[in-house]
């Protein structure tokens, strides 16, 4: 079974032979098993090097291996701007050129979609200004959103033309401790709208990956409603992952859930074969799971190959019964090596 079908397999639920892995989604990534790739159009993202985009927005660059641009000028600040706004065209053929160049049918091909709606609108209008707009001008932003998820629509029904597996979504709604917005709010302004963009798939047939930062556990049933099939990154520190586990692992798959903010680029590789262990026990059991990172950061080589390592070796089906108590032990030899030792005559 090739990494593509298996992974086909965990999304569907049909018994699959191993847990799926990933980390860069780079074809040239030792430690990445290759079962999908990310497929964005052409201005999906800020521009890494900074300046303005095909959006009007204005992006500082940081530092390209830790995080994206910052946006600095928002074109529409002031949603007076909104009538004369001039918005890019999903049909310009430029916007497919690296899809068309990037495509591998090896693997699952995700139609990509960069600051889809709430981060596009925010990145348009400035955080701060949007949210106090939600309030203030409601029926303007919700024009501001059809209008985003026009776009996100046209760009959808390209992807399903050319041949694309699934689409995935990358648009954070959730902080650390809570969501973004209430979740009435996300019902009413933003849930409508993701799933007009997720139908465009949907009735072609096809499975549907959702990427949000953050805390989200309120919002979870409604992805499912709306078309979710996988849901990345369940970020550990922000999210109840056993609760997730326990209440929805039937109805959708998991991605990611790795400690990315401190085991997988901060801590040893002996950590992060432990936390491995620990996640598969928690999210794999019974299907649904594909392991890996919360986000794409530069991971130390000896984590990212202690990973790999550890979930090629430890995820096949049926998994082991003592996943946890392996990890335990991992804990339990590391505490002993860091106790001081006695000297006993």
């Amino acid at each position: 079974m090739d990494p593509k079908e298996n992974l086909i397999r965990v999304i569907t639920f049909d018994h699959p032979d191993h847990v799926p892995w990933f980390l860069s989604m780079r074809p040239d990534d030792p430690d990445d098993e290759g079962s999908f790739q990310r497929l964005p159009y052409e201005g999906a993202f800020p521009p890494r090097e900074g300046g303005r985009d095909m959006w009007g927005i204005e992006w500082q660059a940081s530092d390209p291996r830790l995080m994206l641009p910052y946006p600095v000028k928002h074109p529409l600040a002031d949603l007076a701007a909104l009538d004369d706004y001039a918005w890019p065209d999903p049909d310009d053929p430029r916007l497919l050129e690296p899809v068309k160049r990037d495509m591998h049918p090896s693997r699952l091909m995700l139609g990509t979609h960069g600051l889809t709606l709430m981060e596009r609108a925010h990145s348009l209008m400035g955080m701060e200004n949007l949210f106090l707009a939600l309030m203030t001008e409601p029926d303007k932003v919700k024009l501001l959103l059809h209008k985003i998820a026009d776009f996100q629509i046209g760009m959808a029904e390209h992807f399903v033309s050319l041949g694309v597996d699934a689409g995935w979504f990358s648009d954070d709604y959730g902080s650390q401790r809570s969501l973004l917005i209430s979740p009435a709010m996300f019902r009413e302004f933003f849930k409508p709208l993701l799933a007009e963009i997720i139908r465009v798939y949907k009735r072609a047939g096809l499975f549907f990956f959702f990427h949000s930062c953050g805390h989200v556990e309120p919002i979870v049933p409604d992805l499912i409603e709306i078309g979710v099939d996988v849901l990345h990154p369940v970020q550990k520190h922000a999210n109840d992952q056993a609760k997730l586990k326990r209440e929805y692992g039937g109805q959708i798959v998991f991605a990611g859930g790795m400690d990315t903010q401190h085991i997988l680029t901060l801590g040893t590789s002996e950590e992060v074969r432990t936390e491995a262990l620990e996640q598969l026990a928690l999210l794999g059991q019974g299907g649904g799971y594909i392991a890996g990172p919360e986000n794409w950061l530069p991971f130390p080589p000896e984590n990212a190959k202690a990973f790999a390592t550890t979930v090629k070796e430890y995820g096949t089906y049926p998994l082991r019964s003592d996943l946890v108590d392996l990890a335990r032990q991992g804990k339990n030899n590391r505490d002993a090596a860091a106790s001081p030792q006695s000297d006993l005559p």
